[in-house]
């Protein structure tokens, strides 16, 4: 599978791709502990949803889907 990492800034939006969901987690919180980017998100390229992430405590975040 791949997964596409979304996420926007005051500049501009930026789109990265992995191809695993274990790269995809990592890149994506590193993103957020940066700053840079707001509203980071990973999508399944296969069924384009949002993938739920584990929170820290173990529960999972909502489903959202992107706005097209």
């Amino acid at each position: 599978m791949r997964y596409h990492i979304t996420g926007s800034s005051q500049v501009g939006v930026m789109g990265l791709k992995r191809d695993t969901l274990e790269g995809a987690l990592k890149k994506a919180n590193e993103l957020r502990q940066e700053g840079i980017y707001s509203e980071v998100l990973i999508i399944d390229t296969e069924t384009g949803d949002v993938v739920k992430e584990p929170l820290p405590d173990g529960d999972q975040e909502d489903s959202r889907k992107p706005a097209l």
